[in-house]
């Protein structure tokens, strides 16, 4: 039980747990950890995924405990605001794994301005395939979200949001949970490890490449 409190207490506390944690790596091959710890998911709402010689803690979409909440992403901002940083990090991630084939991984490293130009040229229609999709399936306001994005410029230092701005907070978002690195006094952002282990090894396979090309192209999303 307490080489199981170890390995909770860092998976909880780092995310993940890598080979260089040798005993703690040895220890969570153990048939009897691994059934606790399965155990403490069940009741906890979390899977363990061992992807790339690394452990990744992974909650559950619904887990009230673990999971990412909309409260983490407003803040103080009002819900269009808090939609728009969450497009805006889906698009960073197709950006980066939107590739066709079998390795996804399509870029290395995004830079702030492609980015937003990316964005700009998604907003630009509000009446596109795309916008009603998330209108009708996901109940978002994409014409809302389109709007708000096209009323700020792109830079200036006397407006209090900017698309510049916008896109870097949600890259600073994801530098938090340890996914991204800003660089290059924040004009470029590049994945590390734990992004491309989950994106790749977990997030994206098949069924969901297949899901994502349909969707950021505009395309029907097919379901069994």
């Amino acid at each position: 039980m307490r080489q199981t409190a170890k390995i909770l207490t860092k998976l909880l506390t780092a995310g993940e747990l890598n080979s260089e944690d040798t005993e703690l790596f040895a220890d969570f091959r153990l048939p009897e950890v691994r059934a606790e710890l399965d155990i403490w998911g069940e009741e906890m709402g979390f899977d363990l995924m061992d992807i790339n010689s690394s452990v990744y803690l992974i909650p559950n979409a619904d887990s009230d405990l673990l999971s990412f909440s909309m409260k983490d992403i407003r803040e103080n901002d009002r819900i269009p605001d808090a939609f728009l940083q969450c497009y805006i990090i889906m698009i960073i991630l197709w950006l980066l794994y939107g590739g066709k084939n079998n390795n996804p991984k399509s870029a290395i490293f995004l830079q702030i301005k492609d980015i937003v130009k990316t964005l700009d040229e998604r907003f630009a229609d509000a009446g596109a395939p795309l916008s009603m999709l998330l209108e009708e399936e996901y109940e978002i306001n994409f014409t809302q979200i389109a709007a708000l994005w096209n009323a700020m410029p792109v830079q200036d230092e006397q407006r209090r949001k900017t698309k510049t701005g916008v896109v870097l907070r949600a890259c600073r978002l994801l530098e938090r949970q340890r996914l991204v690195d800003l660089v290059d006094n924040c004009r470029e952002i590049r994945p590390k490890k734990r992004l491309d282990d989950l994106m790749i090894g977990y997030y994206l396979d098949y069924q969901r490449i297949e899901e994502i090309h349909a969707l950021m192209g505009g395309g029907v999303i097919c379901r069994n």
